[in-house]
């Protein structure tokens, strides 16, 4: 599947299966595997088990073995579960659902992950764990 705004073409998604509702505004997926474009590049690439869509919210929910990587900042989130507030440009986490950020040689861990497309920036509401790797020369 393919949309396109303005002529140009800003998400690609194959799915194992997908259901749409009557409403014409809220599907379901499985097996997910998404590309985003900016200018006719790819700027954000994921993957997800679940994907349930409302796109007159632009409300989306992402299930188990989510992967996500965003081009422009070199960083890969994942997590079990991820709230996409496509308005607002805000990912979240459930307050308890541990998330992994992998960015410049450091790995974190925690909870209560929200992130601001908008801003590029992260935080975590909870404790965080992980490890940085410097390359001393």
């Amino acid at each position: 599947m393919t949309r396109y705004e303005n002529k140009k073409k800003n998400l690609e998604m194959n799915v194992g299966q997908l259901e749409q509702f009557k409403d014409g505004n809220s599907m379901y997926a499985k097996d997910v595997v998404f590309s985003l474009f900016e200018d006719g590049d790819v700027s954000m690439e994921g993957s997800c088990t679940y994907l349930g869509a409302n796109t007159k919210t632009e409300i989306y929910e992402l299930y188990d073995s989510i992967k996500i990587y965003r081009k422009k900042d070199d960083m890969k989130i994942s997590g079990r579960s991820f709230h996409w507030n496509g308005k607002s440009e805000q990912l979240t986490a459930g307050r308890n659902d541990t998330v992994t950020v992998e960015k410049d040689g450091m790995v974190v861990r925690g909870s209560g992950f929200s992130a601001s497309g908008a801003s590029s920036s992260y935080i975590f509401n909870s404790i965080v764990t992980g490890n940085i790797e410097t390359n001393d020369e």
